[in-house]
């Protein structure tokens, strides 16, 4: 359960980075393979990207407080920058 705690602490950066990766794949201006390869292979590559992300997050997590996305998320909503990583002062 903690990597899908992680998973959800980091839920925008896991977010945007699913869907950039995945458009690149598959669509026109990237390599464009949504109709090349079956819908088996396609799900699977989705797996793996959560899979991906699954072991990401936690990893990332031990060294930064957020994820990238959501650290420049707060420091927009607070405007001051937010501390990133773990050792940083509070």
């Amino acid at each position: 359960m903690e990597r899908f705690a992680a998973l959800g602490r980091m839920a925008l950066t896991n977010y945007l980075m699913h869907s950039v990766v995945l458009t690149i794949v598959f669509y026109g201006y990237g390599f464009g393979l949504y109709g090349a390869i079956p819908r088996i292979w396609q799900m699977l590559f989705v797996v793996a990207m959560v899979g991906f992300q699954l072991w990401f997050s936690p990893y990332w997590l031990r060294n930064y407080r957020f994820g990238p996305v959501e650290w420049l998320w707060r420091s927009l909503t607070y405007w001051q920058r937010q501390p990133f990583h773990l050792s940083a002062p509070t």
